[in-house]
């Protein structure tokens, strides 16, 4: 015999904000499970509608995804008895892990069906808090999982959960890996549909206000206007070097080169880099690790503009060959050391099937690395570098 669970969404504040719908089918049931009961509409129908909540998990699990395993656990197995209704915050599509694990596990149940039951979702009244149009772009975040590899500082960005200062100390360091400390952030607590708490700060300051967090609080980050601020964002870099090859709107001097051109300047710049590495200058290698990326994009920016390929190609390409080379990393191969290493690597390439060739590449990289380990203490002029070099690296 099939069962149900019915997730109902409460809404993000009160009854006012509660559809007639909703609130006619949560007086119908004579009992209805919730994530939590501390919610103002639970409080708003404790004399009408019998509640049993989930609070006690809380307490009982240090991780929010072991909280939620658990809840969804439990319905399951009541379930199997017996319909279920099942009420969250908001609407049940909306940032509701809880969703997301009983609708997984109704696929792989033939016993059980989950379905969604309306629910006012706290977006609409985030955006009027802060008085932006979500259709300019935004991203929507759990700040208990928020890693700085989501951030898009190009978008609006809303965080949910941020429920205490400590919780909201994290989301500040997370955020201060992609944003500027001075960014303003805009703290948003209790939205509903007539108005809501909302308090900016700069983001170095945003866990110092500990009362300025509960159950209902999110956090909204601006998206960032200042083109300083994509110095060190790979999207911006590659535009950059885009335009400057530009036929129309480029430099005279960069939109003119081709790979050809441009063979001589990467071995200038790993000149260069090497020199920085002998001096143990960490700004110095910044500089020319930039250098040399600058040479790469310009490649990657000619490719784009004579429509062969472009920079996502060539990542594309590397990610594929690292992780293609390393199954002891990414698969099932095991390597103990380096002769190990050295079997994975000759398989890799055998699938790869690549003709055997002369190693050009290996016989100049040590005649170079030779000639620059005799010469790096010189104090030889241009030209008597040139001669140097012309004699075969013997002494006139």
């Amino acid at each position: 015999m099939t069962h149900s669970i019915t997730i109902v969404g409460l809404g993000n504040h009160s009854l006012e904000d509660m559809t007639l719908g909703v609130y006619r089918y949560l007086k119908a049931q004579s009992l209805v499970y919730a994530r939590t009961l501390e919610h103002p509409v639970i409080n708003e129908l404790q004399d009408e509608v019998r509640f049993e909540g989930f609070d006690h998990l809380y307490e009982a699990h240090e991780q929010f995804e072991d909280v939620y395993q658990a809840i969804t656990d439990e319905l399951i197995t009541t379930a199997h008895k017996q319909d279920v209704v099942y009420a969250v915050p908001g609407h049940p599509r909306v940032a509701e892990t809880t969703t997301r694990l009983l609708f997984e596990a109704a696929a792989k149940d033939d016993a059980l069906t989950v379905q969604v039951h309306g629910g006012r979702s706290f977006l609409d009244d985030v955006f009027e808090a802060v008085q932006v149009d979500p259709n300019d772009g935004f991203t929507l975040l759990d700040a208990t999982a928020l890693k700085a590899d989501q951030l898009n500082i190009r978008n609006h960005t809303l965080i949910t959960q941020v429920y205490s200062s400590l919780v909201a100390g994290d989301v500040k360091i997370t955020l201060m890996e992609r944003y500027p400390d001075d960014h303003p952030v805009s703290i948003v607590t209790g939205v509903h549909a007539t108005g809501a708490t909302r308090q900016t700060v700069p983001l170095h300051e945003l866990d110092f206000e500990s009362d300025a967090f509960t159950n209902l609080t999110s956090v909204f980050v601006p998206r960032v206007e200042a083109a300083q601020a994509y110095y060190s964002d790979f999207t911006y870099a590659t535009e950059v070097i885009d335009l400057l090859v530009d036929d129309e709107k480029g430099c005279p001097w960069d939109k003119k080169q081709t790979h050809d051109s441009l063979k001589r300047y990467l071995l200038e710049e790993s000149f260069e880099l090497f020199e920085a590495i002998d001096n143990e200058d960490d700004w110095h290698m910044i500089e020319e690790l930039g250098d040399i990326l600058l040479q790469v994009l310009l490649h990657t920016s000619i490719g784009k503009k004579e429509g062969y390929f472009d920079i996502g190609e060539v990542i594309a390409s590397l990610n594929d060959k690292m992780i293609r080379r390393h199954p002891h990393i990414f698969g099932e191969a095991h390597a103990e050391d380096e002769s190990d290493l050295q079997e994975i690597w000759a398989e890799a390439k055998r699938k790869e099937g690549k003709p055997t060739r002369v190693k050009f590449e290996k016989v100049f990289a040590e005649h170079f690395l030779k000639l620059y380990d005799k010469t790096k203490n010189k104090d030889l002029s241009e030209e008597e570098l040139k001669e140097y070099i012309e004699r075969g690296g013997h002494e006139a």
